[in-house]
């Protein structure tokens, strides 16, 4: 298996985006940092570092996993809640969050906000739910997903982590035997539609990764870009 990740500014003043890829290739994390100033840096690095240390321990069951993803994320939210109300600069921070696991032949998955995870087997899918208000919308069938591509609220979340003093997710699984699996911030799938990344992943060599992002970039991206590509099709 090969992992690729990269990030890019887009056309910002700064990278609020944050990511980690576990050497020992058994997960990845990603953030997308919101709020003023230096703010959405200081939430989306703190929740990134803080869920790296709480996953550097051997894990061997599916509880052991749980229970550090539960407690860890609970955690890393109550810091940035409390960092956010304790500095001005800081009010109102929160980030996105996007987090896979590999074990015993399973993906597990947590999503807070509008980043994303994308499996690949035959076809691209999007494993992970976007928790945002044009999601709801679609989900209750108010529009269409064509709307939504284009909704002037794409980007209005109505989940994300460290804005409320505790948060509720979902930690779930996937059968893990995929070819690939994409995380990304809303800075690659906001302007980079599902089927261009396919077939990126379909035709694609190397880093492809920075390949996806070059694709956002190309497409007049604006929006900072993360992008981790587990390539296990080699």
């Amino acid at each position: 298996m090969i992992i690729s990740a990269y990030t890019h500014i887009g056309g910002r003043e700064n990278n609020e985006d944050s990511y980690y890829v576990d050497p020992k290739k058994r997960f990845a994390i990603l953030a997308d940092g919101m709020g003023g100033h230096a703010a959405g840096e200081k939430a989306s690095a703190l929740a990134v570092n803080r869920l790296k240390e709480v996953l550097s321990v051997p894990v061997e069951s599916e509880k052991e996993l749980m229970d550090l993803l539960n407690k860890g994320v609970q955690d890393v939210n109550a810091e940035i809640f409390k960092q956010s109300a304790a500095h001005l600069k800081f009010r109102g921070m929160g980030t996105t969050l996007s987090l896979v696991y590999l074990l015993d032949d399973k993906l597990y998955y947590i999503n807070i906000g509008d980043s994303r995870i994308y499996g690949y087997d035959g076809e691209l899918f999007q494993i992970s739910k976007d928790d945002s208000f044009v999601n709801y919308l679609l989900d209750i069938g108010d529009i269409s997903e064509e709307e939504a591509r284009v909704h002037p609220k794409k980007n209005v979340l109505t989940k994300a982590l460290g804005t409320t003093q505790g948060v509720d997710f979902q930690i779930r699984s996937v059968d893990g035997d995929l070819s690939f699996i994409v995380l990304c911030s809303d800075g690659l799938s906001d302007v980079v539609d599902p089927q261009t990344i396919q077939g990126i992943l379909e035709t694609e060599k190397g880093d492809i990764s920075k390949k996806l992002v070059q694709m956002a970039l190309d497409n007049n991206g604006k929006d900072n870009i993360t992008v981790v590509v587990f390539d296990k099709s080699r």
